[in-house]
């Protein structure tokens, strides 16, 4: 019995050696080259940075301009014609004047006008008719009198009837009013520049 287990144990070793040994076969491997490029890239964010401007100064700026000596010369008359009437009392070429033309039949010329002394102190504001001559030269300043009742009935006696509108209307002459008082109180330390109606496209008759 041992020795048939001898038998078969030898015929297997033999066999085992003649066996030719498999190895796996080798895996491909894929190789990826990656080219770097030549400079680095940035590190910053990819979007361009946006410059805004500084905010707008709150206090209104009026434009500075220079106007023509015929524009300077028509101002100057109409401003010297209602500081004549309006404060009559004070030297007119001490005196600064805005008006707003609210309408015109013929020769006359209605406007709301706002006058103050340069330096302060004394100041008016009123519906005034201006009465040109037949070459735009003012002939006469009629300034409307009067308070209260007695106002409310001249204005209807002077002006016709789309300028009452106007004049009356709360709303209307108060907005007419603070911009010619705005900028008349700039003129007072830029008194060398012209009134608002020169600086609108409203023409000086």
């Amino acid at each position: 019995m041992k020795n048939a287990l001898l038998v078969v144990f030898l015929v297997v070793i033999l066999l085992a050696a003649c066996t030719p040994a498999t190895t796996p076969a080798p895996t491909e491997t894929k190789i990826t080259t990656v080219t770097l490029p030549s400079t680095p890239l940035p590190t910053s964010t990819l979007f361009p940075a946006i410059e805004t401007p500084s905010p707008a100064p709150i206090d209104p700026i009026f434009p500075m301009i220079t106007p023509n000596p015929i524009q300077v010369e028509r101002w100057k008359e109409y401003q010297t014609a209602l500081a004549e009437s309006m404060l009559s009392s004070v030297p007119s070429e001490t005196v600064l004047c805005e008006w707003d033309i609210l309408g015109q039949l013929d020769q006359d010329l209605y406007v709301w006008a706002v006058c103050g002394r340069l330096g302060g102190g004394r100041w008016a504001s009123r519906p005034v008719v201006i009465h040109l001559g037949t070459n735009g030269d003012i002939q006469n300043v009629k300034v409307v009198p009067g308070i209260g009742t007695e106002y409310i009935s001249n204005i209807h006696e002077i002006f016709p009837a789309s300028v009452q509108e106007k004049i009356l209307d709360d709303q209307t002459s108060s907005t007419i009013y603070r911009r010619l008082s705005d900028h008349l109180n700039w003129r007072q330390t830029h008194p060398e520049e012209p009134p608002l109606i020169v600086l609108s496209s409203t023409p000086i008759p």
